[in-house]
């Protein structure tokens, strides 16, 4: 990928070949599934090499680099929240495991600016890629989950749940959410066939959000939804995962009933080919009861015994556990992602590692002081982006914000990548005119989806 050649395909027709198209989408996609296989945030050389391919990859695009030279605050907010965050790591004598924050945005960042530099129909083979890597990830999780492998699952007081190259469930989950939002998208645009592949792939991916029983992932689905296109285009496709969602939560919870969770992706294919009008108000009215026995499935302890989920208690210890570390180090924070003392469930005393709400973990992490500098450098960083967003950046971006506020989910290059990619290959929402040297960012009519 050269840069000539980017900047002049950026701006081509829609009738650009195919070839083309998946050329130019093909780098971006090639660090997404080695990011995906690879062990994320937990292995050690991913946390620096997967930033920094992300962002050499953005820097070889001639408008990218222009865009940074016309927007240097955006520069400089970088820097200096990247560098907040790594310094307090140093000086707290942090391992580089507790980089894994900014390498997540710089990946999400570096993503959104390749992504929103390619041309429409190089646009939609990301979508379609993404999804379909999310797709088969899915497919993966419940395979696994379905003949009870511990390769990538491992047993809890709930669920066997998918575990896999994410090393973390919630952000299996998430992944799963953003690429459902990819193949809405995706759908939107294509044939009728093309259409019903991707509302195929979006309801299997919804069971895995499901199969994950991550809170973050679910919240990510309901916010997913508050968007008024993204529920039109995916309102069959998640109703069909709805209907068969309490079959694999039974199915992954009772060793006698495995088939169950073959019969639950069969049950979601089959209703994703349900068509619009009457049959879809019909699969409204099957699904409100198996809402309800969904949401008692996922709060209720392994084996569908009474009571709430021993983790929902777990989680307020910790959180409690936060609330001291942070009283010990309001200003500047106790380093980046603390230990934090945390009663276990027999009142024993423990130690957490995520205080599984991110705003939270940043805040003990950085204090007041490093906080509010982060948050300043993100609001330099939005609102000078703001003339530049597509479509989909609020619904994937707002989607990953939320997730993160009920699990650890931010601290993962290959999902801060996925979300940047979704975000910057929408169409374009609005865009300014100007004399910008970058104009391949700015102009309306080069990212039209």
């Amino acid at each position: 990928m050269t840069d000539n050649h980017v900047g002049a395909t950026a701006s081509a027709p829609e009738s650009e070949p195919w070839p083309t198209a998946v050329a130019l989408a093909a780098p971006l996609l090639t660090l997404l599934v080695v990011g995906v296989i690879r062990k994320g945030a937990f292995f050690r050389p991913d946390i620096v090499v997967a930033p920094v391919l992300a962002v050499a990859l953005a820097l070889s695009i001639d408008d990218v680099r222009a865009w940074l030279r016309a927007h240097l605050p955006v520069v400089a907010a970088i820097t200096i929240g990247t560098g907040w965050w790594i310094a307090s790591a140093l000086v707290w004598r942090h391992s580089v495991n507790t980089w894994e924050l900014p390498a997540a945005w710089l990946s999400l960042l570096a993503g959104y600016a390749c992504a929103r530099t390619l041309s429409p129909r190089a646009q939609r083979v990301v979508l379609v890629g993404v999804a379909f890597v999310g797709f088969a990830l899915a497919v993966a999780a419940l395979v696994v989950i379905g003949v009870h492998s511990t390769a990538w699952t491992f047993l809890d007081e709930r669920s066997l749940r998918f575990s896999g190259p994410f090393t973390y469930p919630s952000a299996a989950g998430l992944f799963f959410v953003v690429a459902t939002i990819a193949a809405a998208t995706a759908a939107d645009t294509g044939s009728a066939a093309q259409r019903r592949i991707m509302t195929i792939c979006a309801s299997v991916m919804v069971l895995g959000v499901v199969s994950t029983d991550s809170r973050g992932a679910v919240l990510g689905i309901a916010v997913m939804l508050c968007f008024r296109t993204l529920r039109q285009r995916l309102r069959v496709a998640v109703l069909a995962a709805i209907v068969a969602a309490p079959l694999l939560l039974i199915g992954q919870r009772a060793d006698s009933n495995r088939l169950l969770v073959v019969g639950s992706v069969v049950v979601a294919v089959t209703l994703a080919f349900v068509p619009d009008g009457v049959a879809v108000r019909a699969l409204y009215v099957i699904a409100v009861p198996a809402f309800c026995l969904l949401g008692w499935l996922l709060v209720t302890q392994h084996h569908v015994v009474s009571g709430l989920d021993a983790s929902w208690a777990e989680r307020g210890n910790v959180l409690r556990g936060a609330v001291h570390v942070f009283a010990a180090h309001p200003v500047f924070g106790a380093g980046p992602d603390p230990l934090i003392p945390a009663h276990t469930l027999a009142g024993q005393p423990g130690i957490a590692y995520f205080a599984h709400n991110e705003p939270v973990e940043v805040l003990i992490s950085v204090g007041i002081v490093g906080t509010l500098v982060l948050a300043i450098c993100a609001g330099v960083v939005v609102r000078t982006a703001r003339a530049y967003r597509t479509e989909l950046a609020a619904p994937a971006l707002v989607t990953a914000f939320v997730a993160g506020t009920v699990d650890f989910v931010w601290h993962f290059p290959a999902l801060g990548l996925a979300v940047g990619i979704v975000a910057g290959a929408g169409a374009t929402r609005f865009a300014r005119r100007t004399s910008d040297p970058a104009a391949m960012l700015n102009a309306p009519d080069t990212v039209a989806g």
